[in-house]
């Protein structure tokens, strides 16, 4: 109810009755009345004049569930999106979740007290960030898990240049996305699965939206510092699910191919010398390729070798 009546307060663009509105959507004037003073509390800005109605004066730039679902043009990605404004850690609520959820569901929270990165690091995640998991159940073997890595950071990478091309985000291998060679994201895949059969993927991004440089370490950015003023909360996660969900699409209809080569394309690791540090190797040599399943293929010396995790910085 509330988002229909935003949608007839928007098209109106002015003062619009009470009464006109309950014919409308069929409920009473007193529930339009709640409903209006509900959206005032989540900060809409409604402005009311008696025997003329309620006029919307400002939305607020902040995720709101019913106000995200409305803008969205997706199929699969953001049908429901479930909203926190502080949450341990946006995985966690998904995992909580995911059995009972259907595949594109979407967690969204403003703060995370407790996140997580890959091999249980704690990813910092300050007021001005957004976090956003996303529960998935493709039907694949659990083996090709990772290539939903894959697939997030094309997405994040496609929609961050599409805001901006000046920005030229780039995917640095494993799970970080990269501007001007400063981390601006990171990205968590989790899976469960038996044998032979996927229950649910969960893949989590942080993104330093609107984040201070005082918040953030040396080696980091935000979209707000990248483009020298305050970034949409809502605008980005409609360009974000919405490029997700069309890159999604493309991967259940085994077009991997086409999602490996633009994630090739978007790559800041490939062609570089690296030193790559796992939990009991490290290596070091030329990355040249990634493999279907997003393994790192590294030249050193003489021969080739797949990497499928690790820390990487060139040499």
């Amino acid at each position: 109810m509330k988002s229909k009546i935003l949608e007839i307060l928007e098209n109106k663009g002015n003062y619009v009755s009470g009464e006109e509105i309950s014919k409308e959507i069929g409920i009473s004037r007193a529930a339009v009345w709640k409903h209006v003073k509900k959206l005032r509390e989540l900060g809409y800005e409604i402005d009311s004049k008696t025997n003329e109605g309620y006029k919307l004066i400002r939305s607020p730039d902040r995720p709101v569930e019913f106000e995200l679902e409305r803008m969205l043009d997706t199929k699969i990605i953001g049908k429901k999106i479930l909203f926190f404004e502080e949450v341990d850690s946006t995985n966690n609520k998904a995992k909580q979740i995911a059995l009972e959820e259907n595949d594109g569901t979407v967690v969204v929270s403003e703060m995370q007290t407790s996140g997580r990165g890959r091999r249980g690091r704690e990813w910092h995640s300050p007021k001005g960030g957004v976090y956003v998991s996303f529960i998935l159940k493709p039907n694949i073997p659990p083996e090709k898990a990772p290539q939903l890595t894959l697939v997030s950071s094309l997405a994040l990478v496609e929609s961050l240049n599409a805001m901006n091309n000046g920005l030229n985000a780039k995917i640095k291998w494993p799970n970080d996305v990269l501007i001007r060679g400063k981390k601006v994201s990171g990205i968590l895949t989790e899976l469960s699965a038996d044998m032979e059969k996927i229950n649910y993927i969960v893949v989590g991004v942080g993104v330093n939206l609107n984040t201070d440089q005082n918040n953030l370490p040396e080696t980091g950015t935000s979209l707000k510092l990248e483009m020298k003023k305050d970034v949409s909360v809502n605008l980005f996660l409609k360009s974000f699910l919405e490029k997700y969900d069309s890159v999604y699409q493309k991967y259940l209809d085994g077009d991997i191919n086409q999602i490996i080569k633009l994630w090739k394309d978007n790559s800041d690791t490939l062609g570089k010398n690296v030193k790559i540090i796992g939990i009991n190797e490290t290596y070091e040599g030329l990355a040249k390729d990634i493999d279907e399943n997003g393994a790192l293929i590294l030249q050193v010396d003489n021969k080739e070798i797949k990497v499928y995790s690790g820390d990487v910085s060139l040499r």
